[in-house]
């Protein structure tokens, strides 16, 4: 490995790169792809010049407590880095040894995990300075043989100890705005809902709702925001599950006591009925969305992010459906509990040219991962009850 690589404005563009690729999933790279040994993590792949952040990435930020913890985790990728914070962490592994530290020692043996093999292959134990301060000081609390540094250290060499060999075997396809096949796919990541985007993207999925088309149709308007086009499709599988000449569907409902806020609701509830005619009370959109995206494969570009904490961004995204025609709200009547789907001025142009191409044919992968996720939830919700777990303790 070039040391310079890890100094001056070669570091500061690394950082500042690895940083781009955690919180928009993409970035026009010159300093991490000459870091060849961090292109072979499968953290992202590399096309021309652009680096796409990969669900390994994802995953890796997953298992460390805090998304800050992601930086000094890939670099800790390195060889050399590694072979030098290891000899600190087995030294200070020692340290407490000799202190007869018993508490903390076991409690660091057993964050340690998979990273025990490692650390009993360390050849040198050392607690002084490594040569690898000034990226240290870039993405740590302190230099590496300081204190203070441990935790994080062993957070971080543990959690990539773990880590898959290589990355994914193909870059994904360019994405169409027409065909949803090319986008929701397995291994594409989604931003987060947001007004605008601050970045563009590229090779990842857009979390904008606005400004990625000037047409004011919202059809292309829904095709060009993946948001947009993920819950119109949720409402469009409403529909063609009620179509249908089986019992069965799926409602999006509001609680009495959310009804002032259904412009941007805090919370949709998703109610699901088998085809044996058994209602379900699931859960919230948040979950569905989830659930929906697993089936999908394609993973959510945040940390550690829950179905309540994405409840709390879908308001956004709702207000914006139901401005654009695509949702509307029903405040229900004959029984039927308030709730949302799809305006009928929507539901037509699914059958005209662009939205039969995109949602009646080639859309249909995604109607069909919508349903399965809703019927896989309902059916685990029953079983969860029939073995007498409660709503509060299932997922």
């Amino acid at each position: 490995m070039n040391r310079e690589a890890l100094q001056g404005r070669a570091l500061a563009r690394a950082v500042d790169e690895v940083r781009s690729l955690l919180t928009q999933g993409e970035v026009s790279s010159t300093a991490l792809r000459g870091l060849e040994s961090l292109s072979r993590s499968g953290l992202w792949l590399v096309r021309g010049e652009m680096l796409t952040a990969t669900p390994t990435m994802v995953a890796l930020g997953d298992r460390l407590p805090g998304a800050g913890e992601m930086l000094p985790a890939v670099f800790s990728l390195l060889p050399d880095v590694r072979a030098a914070w290891l000899c600190v962490v087995r030294a200070r592994l020692g340290e407490m040894g000799e202190r007869k530290d018993l508490a903390a020692l076991t409690e660091a043996i057993h964050g340690a995990g998979a990273l025990a093999t490692e650390l009993l292959e360390v050849a040198a134990p050392s607690l002084a300075p490594t040569s690898f301060g000034e990226l240290e000081r870039a993405v740590l609390p302190a230099a590496a043989h300081e204190a203070a540094a441990f935790p994080v250290l062993l957070r971080v060499l543990a959690a990539t100890s773990v880590m898959p060999d290589g990355g994914p075997s193909a870059a994904l396809p360019e994405m169409v705005f027409d065909d949803p096949g090319t986008a929701w796919r397995h291994g594409r990541l989604l931003r987060l809902p947001v007004a605008t985007d601050p970045a563009p993207a590229q090779a990842v999925l857009s979390g904008a709702l606005e400004g990625r088309t000037a047409d004011g149709d919202a059809m292309r308007w829904a095709l060009h925001h993946p948001w947009a086009f993920l819950l119109a499709q949720l409402v469009f599988t409403k529909e063609a599950w009620e179509a249908e000449r089986v019992s069965g569907g799926i409602s999006y409902e509001l609680e009495p006591a959310h009804l002032a806020l259904l412009q941007t609701p805090p919370r949709v509830e998703v109610v699901v009925t088998l085809p044996s005619g058994e209602e379900v009370r699931c859960g919230s959109l948040g979950e569905l969305v989830h659930r929906t995206l697993a089936q999908l494969g394609v993973t959510l570009l945040a940390h550690r992010i829950t179905p309540a904490a994405l409840d709390d961004r879908l308001g956004l995204v709702v207000e914006a459906l139901l401005r654009r025609d695509v949702w509307r709200f029903e405040h229900g009547s004959g029984g039927l509990r308030p709730g949302y789907s799809i305006h009928p001025s929507f539901s037509d142009a699914c059958y005209r040219a662009l939205g039969s191409r995109a949602f009646y044919r080639l859309g249909s992968p995604i109607t069909a991962a919508i349903r399965r996720a809703a019927e896989t939830w309902a059916r685990e919700r029953i079983a969860r009850a029939s073995a007498g777990v409660s709503p509060q303790e299932a997922p």
